[in-house]
């Protein structure tokens, strides 16, 4: 397992329930040839459900960008998922509850870093796939961009389920879903920058960075700011290099 399984939280933490977008819709190196089946028309937005996740990954983002101990940062999750579970249990079918307990889930996971992480992740993997099957669209796409943050942070076979061509091919449909994300175009970049395209990777990073300040979620996205702007910098030096 790498250092630290950072799981992507994607545009889930802005909690505005998404539109399908088209896949043809304008983005930076948006991939031409996505191809996905007709999204699942979105759920219902339910006030009281997202003021419930809203308040949720308030309090996961302290703990990610607030605190540095990861003793510490496991247990204050560990407390989180009691509540993230009962979130599932109080609004059943709904993808929204299972994004947030997939996320914390592979939080603790990158906390602990014992022998039952990978157990963890593995949980994580499944409710993402299974609020993929119930919602795509849901918070812009955040399944999908947390199944391929997944598929590239994870080994392979036989220790892991990682897999480069799964983490593509889930990244760009999240690109696809939310194409101006900060979230979804920091992974990418990410993975891009890890699979050596170094230019690709410099402008899919420089666009995450145009994304609108979330007004809902300021730690969060001060925290993930701060993250591209350092993976850029990064980029942008190698880029040099390799030039």
């Amino acid at each position: 397992m790498r250092a630290r399984i950072f799981v992507a939280t994607s545009t889930l933490l802005s909690l505005m329930l998404a539109a399908p977008i088209a896949v043809q819709a304008a983005s930076v190196d948006s991939p031409a040839a996505v191809t996905a089946a007709a999204p699942a028309a979105p759920q219902a937005t339910d006030p009281a459900m997202t003021q419930d996740v809203t308040q949720l990954l308030r309090d996961w983002s302290v703990i990610k960008y607030q605190m540095h101990d990861d003793k510490a940062q496991a247990l204050k999750m560990r407390d989180l998922l009691v509540r993230a579970t009962d979130l599932q249990t109080r609004y059943p079918g709904r993808a929204e509850p299972m994004i947030s307990t997939a996320l914390i889930l592979g939080s603790i996971a990158g906390y602990e870093q014992n022998a039952g992480s990978l157990e963890l992740v593995r949980k994580a993997r499944d409710l993402f796939e299974q609020a993929d099957k119930i919602d795509p669209t849901a918070l812009d796409g955040a399944s999908a961009v947390n199944l391929g943050s997944l598929y590239y942070l994870m080994p392979g076979f036989p220790i892991g389920f990682g897999s480069d061509s799964k983490a593509r091919k889930y990244l760009e449909r999240g690109i696809a879903l939310s194409p101006n994300g900060l979230e979804s175009n920091y992974f990418y970049g990410e993975f891009l920058s890890q699979q050596g395209e170094y230019e690709r990777s410099a402008k899919v990073l420089a666009h995450a960075l145009e994304a609108p300040v979330s007004v809902t979620q300021p730690v969060w996205d001060a925290g993930r700011r701060a993250e591209a702007r350092a993976l850029l910098a990064d980029v942008r030096q190698k880029l040099v290099a390799s030039n």
